[in-house]
């Protein structure tokens, strides 16, 4: 009994004294894995900007200024509403887009490319052209689209006189054509596919 008394004591003296030892080496190694975690989401992040979206210029000196915030959910979390309210921000001007050679026209061409509020007939040979013009990508951010997804708008609004003739026609994606058209940019940067996009990083990295 006296035995068996002697190696409770023991034990529990052992594990008290280990403790403190383990615990400062799951913090240790939790830091670490952290400070890797971090690393691969800014990593990635640039990397989806750089692929997906390389018109789009960021600065990213958000990463610097968040380096106090010790939660980094909260922190990761900051960055992506930054980049994604630069992607909205990034100033873009319409500007008339490159023709197609005349040898490629068609005969009723000209004349269906005058200004009217109703769509041409041959609108979706227009749009395809262009979206080839662009190299099926988006005109603002540069993002690879189909021609099923992909948007377009005018460099000079059909409602101002603007026509339909090839020149005229801009190809965007999808949150590019929610940012040509906002009217109220906080619902329009959180409805955002980007936000999905670039938050899949901080739920992937975090521990």
């Amino acid at each position: 009994m006296r035995l068996e008394l002697d190696f409770i004591i023991y034990a529990s003296l052992l594990i008290a004294a280990l403790l403190p030892l383990y615990i400062y080496r799951k913090r240790i190694f939790r830091a670490k894995y952290s400070d890797n975690g971090f690393s691969f989401f800014i990593k990635d992040l640039k990397l989806h900007m750089s692929e997906y979206h390389p018109k789009i210029k960021i600065d990213y000196s958000i990463i610097e200024k968040t380096q106090n915030e010790l939660d980094l959910r909260v922190r990761e979390t900051l960055i992506v509403e930054n980049i994604v309210t630069q992607f909205f921000n990034y100033k873009y001007e319409k500007r008339t887009q490159e023709s197609i050679p005349r040898d490629k026209l068609w005969s009723n061409y000209i004349e269906k490319s005058n200004s009217n509020p109703k769509y041409p007939n041959d609108w979706t040979q227009r749009k395809e052209i262009s979206w080839k013009r662009d190299d099926k990508s988006c005109n603002r951010c540069g993002t690879k689209i189909s021609l099923e997804a992909s948007y377009t708008c005018f460099v000079q609004d059909i409602k101002d006189g603007g026509g339909y003739n090839i020149e005229n026609i801009i190809i965007l994606c999808s949150d590019c054509n929610k940012v040509i058209n906002s009217t109220n940019p906080k619902n329009t940067i959180s409805s955002l596919s980007l936000n999905d996009s670039l938050m899949v990083y901080v739920k992937s990295y975090l521990i």
